[in-house]
Protein backbone atom coordinates (compact mmCIF):
# COMPACT_ATOMS: atom_id res chain seq x y z
CA UNK A 1 0.00 0.00 0.00
CA UNK A 2 1.39 3.46 -0.91
CA UNK A 3 2.25 5.81 1.95
CA UNK A 4 0.83 9.35 1.80
CA UNK A 5 1.08 12.42 4.01
CA UNK A 6 -1.18 15.42 4.52
CA UNK A 7 -1.94 18.21 6.97
CA UNK A 8 -5.36 17.68 8.56
CA UNK A 9 -7.80 18.40 11.39
CA UNK A 10 -10.14 15.82 12.94
CA UNK A 11 -13.84 16.43 12.18
CA UNK A 12 -15.44 13.32 13.69
CA UNK A 13 -14.62 9.79 14.85
CA UNK A 14 -16.61 6.55 15.10
CA UNK A 15 -15.97 3.37 17.04
CA UNK A 16 -15.00 0.64 14.55
CA UNK A 17 -13.78 -2.22 16.72
CA UNK A 18 -12.96 -2.80 20.38
CA UNK A 19 -9.68 -0.91 20.09
CA UNK A 20 -9.95 0.86 16.71
CA UNK A 21 -12.06 3.58 15.16
CA UNK A 22 -12.69 5.43 11.93
CA UNK A 23 -11.55 9.06 11.98
CA UNK A 24 -12.87 11.62 9.49
CA UNK A 25 -10.38 14.40 8.74
CA UNK A 26 -10.54 17.63 6.81
CA UNK A 27 -7.19 17.44 5.03
CA UNK A 28 -5.40 20.10 3.04
CA UNK A 29 -4.55 17.92 0.02
CA UNK A 30 -7.42 15.42 -0.04
CA UNK A 31 -10.44 17.24 1.42
CA UNK A 32 -12.67 15.09 3.63
CA UNK A 33 -10.77 11.91 4.31
CA UNK A 34 -11.89 8.90 6.39
CA UNK A 35 -9.12 6.66 7.76
CA UNK A 36 -9.01 3.69 10.10
CA UNK A 37 -7.16 4.50 13.33
CA UNK A 38 -6.02 1.08 14.55
CA UNK A 39 -5.69 1.03 18.32
CA UNK A 40 -7.00 4.59 18.49
CA UNK A 41 -9.61 3.78 21.15
CA UNK A 42 -6.99 2.65 23.63
CA UNK A 43 -6.04 5.12 26.34
CA UNK A 44 -2.40 4.80 25.30
CA UNK A 45 -1.13 4.21 21.77
CA UNK A 46 2.41 4.17 20.41
CA UNK A 47 1.91 7.33 18.35
CA UNK A 48 -0.53 9.13 20.67
CA UNK A 49 -4.25 9.72 20.29
CA UNK A 50 -5.76 11.77 17.48
CA UNK A 51 -7.40 14.62 19.38
CA UNK A 52 -10.07 17.08 18.19
CA UNK A 53 -9.06 20.69 17.53
CA UNK A 54 -5.48 19.74 16.73
CA UNK A 55 -3.75 20.61 13.49
CA UNK A 56 -1.80 17.50 12.51
CA UNK A 57 0.64 16.10 9.99
CA UNK A 58 -0.93 12.71 9.22
CA UNK A 59 0.90 9.85 7.51
CA UNK A 60 -1.36 7.11 6.19
CA UNK A 61 -1.51 4.01 4.03
CA UNK A 62 -3.88 4.46 1.13
CA UNK A 63 -5.47 1.04 0.55
CA UNK A 64 -6.31 0.09 -3.03
CA UNK A 65 -8.36 -2.97 -2.01
CA UNK A 66 -10.44 -1.46 0.81
CA UNK A 67 -12.59 1.65 1.07
CA UNK A 68 -10.56 3.06 3.98
CA UNK A 69 -6.86 3.70 4.36
CA UNK A 70 -5.01 3.38 7.68
CA UNK A 71 -3.33 5.98 9.84
CA UNK A 72 0.38 5.20 10.16
CA UNK A 73 1.64 8.17 12.16
CA UNK A 74 0.67 11.69 13.22
CA UNK A 75 2.59 14.73 14.39
CA UNK A 76 0.86 17.73 16.02
CA UNK A 77 1.49 21.12 14.44
CA UNK A 78 -0.83 23.37 16.44
CA UNK A 79 -3.19 22.87 19.39
CA UNK A 80 -6.39 24.88 19.82
CA UNK A 81 -6.97 24.70 23.58
CA UNK A 82 -9.85 27.23 23.94
CA UNK A 83 -8.61 28.20 27.40
CA UNK A 84 -9.50 31.90 27.31
CA UNK A 85 -12.69 33.25 28.90
CA UNK A 86 -15.78 31.62 27.40
CA UNK A 87 -14.28 28.14 26.94
CA UNK A 88 -17.64 26.38 26.54
CA UNK A 89 -18.77 28.86 23.90
CA UNK A 90 -15.49 28.46 22.02
CA UNK A 91 -15.90 24.67 22.13
CA UNK A 92 -19.49 24.92 20.91
CA UNK A 93 -18.67 27.16 17.94
CA UNK A 94 -15.56 25.12 17.09
CA UNK A 95 -17.59 21.89 17.26
CA UNK A 96 -20.37 23.42 15.13
CA UNK A 97 -17.79 24.35 12.47
CA UNK A 98 -16.46 20.76 12.44
CA UNK A 99 -20.01 19.41 12.28
CA UNK A 100 -20.89 21.70 9.37
CA UNK A 101 -17.82 20.63 7.39
CA UNK A 102 -18.44 16.96 8.14
CA UNK A 103 -22.01 17.24 6.83
CA UNK A 104 -21.23 19.29 3.71
CA UNK A 105 -17.76 18.40 2.43
CA UNK A 106 -17.70 15.93 -0.47
CA UNK A 107 -15.54 12.82 -0.03
CA UNK A 108 -11.87 13.15 -1.02
CA UNK A 109 -12.30 16.34 -3.05
CA UNK A 110 -9.50 18.87 -2.36
CA UNK A 111 -10.66 22.15 -0.81
CA UNK A 112 -7.31 23.83 -0.15
CA UNK A 113 -8.57 27.42 0.22
CA UNK A 114 -11.37 26.35 2.55
CA UNK A 115 -8.95 24.30 4.65
CA UNK A 116 -6.71 27.35 5.15
CA UNK A 117 -9.80 29.39 6.06
CA UNK A 118 -10.86 26.73 8.59
CA UNK A 119 -7.46 26.83 10.28
CA UNK A 120 -7.68 30.61 10.48
CA UNK A 121 -11.20 30.34 11.95
CA UNK A 122 -9.99 28.01 14.72
CA UNK A 123 -7.10 30.36 15.46
CA UNK A 124 -9.57 33.26 15.85
CA UNK A 125 -11.97 31.21 17.99
CA UNK A 126 -9.03 30.17 20.16
CA UNK A 127 -7.57 33.65 20.67
CA UNK A 128 -10.15 36.41 20.10
CA UNK A 129 -12.40 38.03 22.67
CA UNK A 130 -15.43 35.85 23.46
CA UNK A 131 -17.75 38.63 22.26
CA UNK A 132 -16.36 38.09 18.76
CA UNK A 133 -17.46 34.44 18.62
CA UNK A 134 -20.99 34.84 17.15
CA UNK A 135 -19.79 37.08 14.30
CA UNK A 136 -16.87 34.79 13.54
CA UNK A 137 -19.11 31.73 13.31
CA UNK A 138 -21.65 33.48 11.08
CA UNK A 139 -18.88 34.62 8.72
CA UNK A 140 -17.51 31.06 8.68
CA UNK A 141 -20.99 29.60 8.04
CA UNK A 142 -21.57 31.96 5.11
CA UNK A 143 -18.14 31.28 3.61
CA UNK A 144 -18.60 27.51 3.79
CA UNK A 145 -22.03 27.78 2.13
CA UNK A 146 -20.69 29.93 -0.70
CA UNK A 147 -17.51 27.88 -1.17
CA UNK A 148 -19.47 24.64 -1.51
CA UNK A 149 -22.13 25.99 -3.85
CA UNK A 150 -24.89 27.00 -1.41
CA UNK A 151 -25.03 30.77 -1.75
CA UNK A 152 -27.96 32.56 -0.08
CA UNK A 153 -29.13 35.59 -2.05
CA UNK A 154 -28.80 38.66 0.16
CA UNK A 155 -27.99 41.40 -2.36
CA UNK A 156 -31.30 41.29 -4.25
CA UNK A 157 -34.80 39.81 -4.17
CA UNK A 158 -34.84 36.18 -5.31
CA UNK A 159 -38.23 36.74 -6.95
CA UNK A 160 -37.74 39.80 -9.15
CA UNK A 161 -34.02 40.54 -8.87
CA UNK A 162 -34.64 43.97 -7.34
CA UNK A 163 -31.71 45.42 -5.39
CA UNK A 164 -32.13 45.80 -1.64
CA UNK A 165 -32.54 49.23 -0.11
CA UNK A 166 -29.56 51.01 1.32
CA UNK A 167 -28.83 50.27 5.01
CA UNK A 168 -30.78 52.54 7.35
CA UNK A 169 -33.62 53.14 4.84
CA UNK A 170 -35.82 50.22 5.96
CA UNK A 171 -38.07 49.95 8.99
CA UNK A 172 -40.12 46.81 8.26
CA UNK A 173 -38.67 43.31 8.83
CA UNK A 174 -36.78 41.83 5.89
CA UNK A 175 -38.36 38.54 4.83
CA UNK A 176 -35.92 35.68 4.21
CA UNK A 177 -37.26 32.64 2.34
CA UNK A 178 -35.20 29.51 3.15
CA UNK A 179 -36.97 27.60 0.36
CA UNK A 180 -36.36 30.17 -2.38
CA UNK A 181 -32.88 30.88 -1.10
CA UNK A 182 -32.79 34.47 0.06
CA UNK A 183 -34.48 37.80 0.60
CA UNK A 184 -37.98 38.34 -0.84
CA UNK A 185 -39.43 41.80 -1.45
CA UNK A 186 -43.03 42.66 -0.57
CA UNK A 187 -44.21 42.35 -4.17
CA UNK A 188 -42.87 38.81 -4.52
CA UNK A 189 -44.32 37.34 -1.34
CA UNK A 190 -46.52 34.26 -1.68
CA UNK A 191 -49.48 33.34 0.48
CA UNK A 192 -48.69 30.39 2.73
CA UNK A 193 -44.92 30.50 2.11
CA UNK A 194 -42.63 30.23 5.14
CA UNK A 195 -40.50 33.29 5.89
CA UNK A 196 -38.09 34.26 8.62
CA UNK A 197 -38.45 37.92 9.54
CA UNK A 198 -35.10 39.60 10.09
CA UNK A 199 -34.70 43.07 11.52
CA UNK A 200 -33.19 45.60 9.09
CA UNK A 201 -30.08 45.82 11.26
CA UNK A 202 -29.83 42.02 11.48
CA UNK A 203 -30.16 41.63 7.74
CA UNK A 204 -27.57 44.35 7.09
CA UNK A 205 -25.25 42.54 9.50
CA UNK A 206 -25.76 39.23 7.66
CA UNK A 207 -25.01 40.96 4.34
CA UNK A 208 -21.80 42.48 5.72
CA UNK A 209 -20.66 39.16 7.16
CA UNK A 210 -21.19 37.42 3.81
CA UNK A 211 -18.20 39.29 2.37
CA UNK A 212 -16.26 40.02 5.58
CA UNK A 213 -12.85 38.57 6.37
CA UNK A 214 -12.43 36.85 9.72
CA UNK A 215 -10.53 39.88 11.02
CA UNK A 216 -13.44 42.12 9.98
CA UNK A 217 -16.02 39.70 11.45
CA UNK A 218 -14.12 39.64 14.73
CA UNK A 219 -14.52 43.41 15.02
CA UNK A 220 -18.29 43.38 14.37
CA UNK A 221 -20.38 43.33 17.55
CA UNK A 222 -23.08 40.65 17.28
CA UNK A 223 -25.48 39.96 20.15
CA UNK A 224 -26.11 36.30 20.86
CA UNK A 225 -29.89 36.69 20.34
CA UNK A 226 -29.32 38.21 16.89
CA UNK A 227 -26.75 35.56 16.00
CA UNK A 228 -29.15 32.76 17.00
CA UNK A 229 -31.85 34.05 14.62
CA UNK A 230 -29.36 34.49 11.76
CA UNK A 231 -27.96 31.00 12.29
CA UNK A 232 -31.54 29.66 12.27
CA UNK A 233 -32.17 31.36 8.92
CA UNK A 234 -29.00 29.82 7.45
CA UNK A 235 -29.68 26.32 8.79
CA UNK A 236 -33.27 26.42 7.47
CA UNK A 237 -31.89 27.58 4.10
CA UNK A 238 -29.42 24.71 4.18
CA UNK A 239 -32.13 22.14 4.98
CA UNK A 240 -33.98 23.10 1.79
CA UNK A 241 -30.96 23.07 -0.49
CA UNK A 242 -28.85 20.16 0.80
CA UNK A 243 -29.18 16.80 2.52
CA UNK A 244 -28.62 18.44 5.92
CA UNK A 245 -32.11 18.28 7.47
CA UNK A 246 -31.50 19.16 11.13
CA UNK A 247 -30.03 21.91 13.28
CA UNK A 248 -26.39 21.76 14.31
CA UNK A 249 -26.24 19.75 17.55
CA UNK A 250 -23.25 21.73 18.80
CA UNK A 251 -25.27 24.95 18.75
CA UNK A 252 -28.21 23.26 20.48
CA UNK A 253 -25.78 22.73 23.37
CA UNK A 254 -24.87 26.41 23.28
CA UNK A 255 -28.55 27.38 23.46
CA UNK A 256 -29.07 25.11 26.49
CA UNK A 257 -26.02 26.65 28.13
CA UNK A 258 -27.28 30.18 27.49
CA UNK A 259 -30.74 29.31 28.84
CA UNK A 260 -29.29 27.83 32.02
CA UNK A 261 -27.02 30.84 32.51
CA UNK A 262 -29.99 33.23 32.09
CA UNK A 263 -31.92 31.22 34.67
CA UNK A 264 -29.05 31.46 37.14
CA UNK A 265 -28.72 35.22 36.53
CA UNK A 266 -32.46 35.79 37.05
CA UNK A 267 -32.38 33.76 40.25
CA UNK A 268 -29.41 35.73 41.53
CA UNK A 269 -31.10 39.07 40.71
CA UNK A 270 -34.31 38.01 42.46
CA UNK A 271 -32.40 36.98 45.60
CA UNK A 272 -30.56 40.30 45.62
CA UNK A 273 -33.86 42.23 45.43
CA UNK A 274 -35.53 40.24 48.25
Amino acid sequence: MPLDRTEAIVLKSFGWAESSRTVVFFSREYGKLALVDKGGRRIKTKRGRLMPFTRLEVTFYNSEKETRGYVSDSEPIEWFMFEKEGTLGRLAYGSAACELLYLLLPEEEPQGALYVYFVSFLQHINADDRRSLPGLFLAFFLRVLSQLGYHPSLAYCVGCGKDIDEPGQRSDPVLFSPERGGRVCQACQRVGEYYIGLSPDGFDLLSRLQTASLDEASALPVRYQDAALLVEALTKFLSYHSEVKSDLKSLEFLEKLRTSELGIMRGTNEREKS
